[in-house]
């Protein structure tokens, strides 16, 4: 059975909630991991592990523009970096 979410953002989602808002532009996301733009830019066009194609995953166009949920991007980095 798979686990739900909690309705209680985890400390990680808040911190970039806060910083951040609720969408992240790949910009933001970029500088989050610690990345150049066009650096993540390469990764999502060619993605080589489970982060990166969750990532990518998760990307909502709005326009033009790719943006990235606070939430989401917040329960991939935790399930990764728990591992």
């Amino acid at each position: 059975m798979l686990a739900m979410p909690s309705s209680q953002p985890s400390a990680l989602e808040a911190q970039i909630t806060d910083r951040y808002g609720l969408l992240l532009s790949q910009v933001q996301l970029a500088e989050l991991l610690g990345r150049t733009a066009g650096g993540l830019r390469y990764s999502l066009s060619y993605p080589s592990d489970d982060r990166t194609r969750a990532l990518k995953a998760c990307g909502r166009r709005i326009g033009r523009r790719v943006y990235y949920p606070a939430a989401e991007v917040a329960l991939i980095i935790g399930r990764i970096d728990a591992e």
